[in-house]
């Protein structure tokens, strides 16, 4: 007869990456939590090796959720882009002025922008470059009057601003990158990280059958109830998500009348079937 009950199977290769790493995350605090970690037969350098790849899944997912400054450095692109715009618009319409101050400062500064006018299509930081180009040549002296006539240097002073955000934010994605590069796949750390969670459960439920004593068998009974609901509360979550996805498609998408499996459910459940004489703990597939 089973002393201790078993640890439910459950595949984690459908779970997405957050949900996948709060699984491990709260298996991590019932082991850190155990008073006496001897008598499961769990040695302190494979604690160390679970919290470890736990931490780099942590910055994996963070990094995904992140993707520092993309969305940001879009927004100041197109910025930049609108009061080049601006700039080179007050010039062309000051071309076509009857007023002849106007029509003079917008002939001196139609020159200065000429090699100018395909800025926006650069590559980004060729782009950034030929912006601070400009800028310098709007500031010489020679420029001054012509820039005060058209009433320029409020928005040439608005794109000096921007510019330099969208470099900052620039820099950072790229060091972003960069360190990304360095990083241990996902799909390793995963693979490393279930490796690991299955020797803890199959030494957990080793010690359970190898006790003697009630009390360790107790101990050891109540951590694998844990994990049990652990497991239950993570494949509830799944499903549920899971519910709220087809009920999306279900929405715009109308039930084939000539296709009778569309609305068949699709609920994830990976509970172990083995007859009840099995001993053995089935790990993580």
């Amino acid at each position: 007869m089973r002393q201790v009950p078993k640890i439910k199977s459950m595949s984690l290769v459908r779970f997405v990456l957050s949900l996948y790493v709060s699984f491990h995350q709260s298996i991590w605090q019932i082991i850190d939590m155990i008073a006496f970690p001897e008598k499961v037969h769990i040695p302190e350098s494979l604690k160390t090796s679970y919290k470890d790849l736990l931490d780099q899944l942590q910055d994996n997912n963070r990094t995904q959720q992140a993707r520092i400054g993309t969305e940001e450095q879009v927004t100041s692109d197109s910025e930049r882009d609108r009061l080049l715009s601006l700039i080179f618009f007050s010039i062309t319409n000051g071309l076509r002025s009857a007023k002849e101050a106007i029509l003079a400062a917008a002939k001196r500064l139609e020159i200065v922008i000429r090699p100018y006018r395909d800025i926006a299509s650069l590559p980004l930081a060729s782009e950034t470059t030929a912006i601070r180009g400009l800028i310098n040549d709007f500031a010489k002296e020679e420029n001054s009057e012509a820039i005060s006539a058209l009433s320029l240097q409020p928005v040439i002073d608005e794109l000096q601003a921007e510019n330099e955000k969208f470099d900052a934010i620039y820099k950072d994605i790229v060091a972003e990158e960069a360190a990304r590069s360095r990083k241990a796949s996902t799909n390793d750390l995963r693979t490393q990280t279930d490796d690991v969670y299955n020797e803890i459960c199959e030494r957990i439920y080793a010690s359970g059958l190898l006790a003697t004593e009630p009390d360790d068998v107790t101990l050891i009974t109540n951590i694998i109830n844990e994990i049990n609901g652990i497991i239950d509360d993570h494949r509830k979550t799944y499903n549920l998500s899971e519910g709220h996805k087809k009920k999306k498609e279900e929405g715009e998408n109308e039930e084939d009348p000539e296709n009778p499996n569309t609305g068949q459910s699709d609920e994830y459940s990976d509970e172990t079937t083995s007859d009840e004489g099995s001993e053995k703990y089935e790990p993580l597939g």
